[in-house]
């Protein structure tokens, strides 16, 4: 997968799942560590060209209230996903979800993006970059989310873990631990192949608990060697149907056109700058492990975020025109504030205070 450490992606998606399920016998067996962990987190971050094929398992649990137009984003995060995985590069790879009635694959090669839907035996070729991506179900992969995780905070001390084995292979670990106070992540283990640097198995857990890990995503199997070409072309065969659509970003999917521009500087945070076309008000906030999304939104969206909120335990935010509400979870949390010219949403790996703040800053700028 492409090594982008785009805050971006960590902002809208954090907020994930614990992996159920027993270390297999295999994987169990005492492996001797030879790599410190800042060496080790080095050999992650510059290993993004090894090649392998493998299958991942990722497990979410997380609460969220109703977010409308994130119903498909959102159910990575709060169910088991079965990623079958080919890549031969950043930007040559493969990534299946298989799911009990069939897999829906996603194609990268060379610039371009492709998905197959088997069920409605249909190729769609993605057209665009999105400046502000939603996740999907790629970058729950053990290389791609440990090397993101670790690019967005180089320089948050690590510690070893003991080695252990996954997928049948040495694997070393590493912890990372935030120094950010408003983060909400606790921790971030990573375990990589000890010949290779490829990440096997990631682990986050939140601030408030950290001995509970909310994501966990590992390689149940894996071979380090490239795939062959002919998996890495999208099938088309005959009678299928074959169409354009555009990538999905976030701010296509819940932005007003009319927004008015984000400010430079939110809750004591900078804006971070967005490489690429600018969308009309969102914004991102914050460094590390630790900030958040600005979104514009309808009046529509708003309220139901609102009502959403209100039925998961949110606390009202006292604002001078319309309602507010925050929401927090381990992980990951969320306000919104909706009025009759429409709304803003907020989410992101912070406390819930840093949001109401936010809130209340841009409900203090003239409508």
């Amino acid at each position: 997968m492409a090594v982008r450490f785009g805050r971006r992606w960590l902002l809208v998606a954090a907020g994930t799942v614990a992996l159920a399920g027993a270390v297999p016998a295999l994987d169990a067996l005492p492996v001797a560590d030879r790599t410190g962990a800042q060496g080790l987190r080095q050999r992650i971050l510059a290993g993004a060209a090894q090649p392998w094929v493998g299958l991942a398992e990722a497990t979410g649990r997380l609460a969220l209230p109703d977010l409308p137009a994130l119903e498909s984003t959102t159910a990575l995060f709060t169910d088991v996903t079965r990623i079958r995985a080919f890549v031969a590069g950043p930007d040559r790879w493969r990534a299946d979800v298989l799911t009990p009635v069939g897999e829906r694959d996603t194609y990268r090669l060379d610039g371009g993006e492709y998905v197959w839907d088997f069920g409605f035996d249909q190729l769609t070729e993605l057209t665009g970059r999105p400046v502000l991506r939603l996740p999907r179900a790629a970058d729950l992969l053990p290389p791609e989310l440990g090397r993101r995780l670790l690019g967005l905070a180089p320089d948050d001390p690590v510690t070893p873990l003991a080695a252990r084995r996954i997928a049948g292979r040495a694997a070393a670990g590493l912890r990372l631990t935030p120094g950010d106070p408003d983060t909400t992540i606790g921790r971030v283990d990573v375990w990589a192949d000890t010949e290779t640097g490829l990440p096997l198995r990631v682990e986050v857990a939140p601030r408030a608990n950290p001995a509970a890990p909310l994501l966990v995503s590992a390689l149940q199997d894996v071979t380090l060697h490239a795939p062959e070409e002919a998996v890495l072309t999208p099938p088309q065969p005959p009678g299928s149907g074959d169409v354009l659509a555009a990538a999905n970003d976030l701010g296509g999917a819940l932005r007003v056109l009319d927004a008015a521009p984000p400010p430079p500087r939110l809750a004591g945070r900078p804006r971070v700058p967005l490489t690429g076309e600018e969308l009309p008000g969102v914004g991102v906030y914050g460094a590390g492990l630790a900030g958040f999304v600005l979104v514009p939104v309808s009046r529509g969206i708003a309220d139901r975020v609102l009502n959403g909120a209100g039925a998961a335990g949110g606390v009202p935010i006292p604002v001078p025109r319309g309602r507010a509400v925050r929401v927090a979870t381990p992980l990951l949390s969320l306000a919104v504030r909706g009025r009759r010219a429409g709304g803003i949403l907020l989410v992101g790996t912070v406390g819930p205070d840093v949001l109401e703040r936010a809130v209340v800053e841009l409900s203090q700028v003239p409508a």
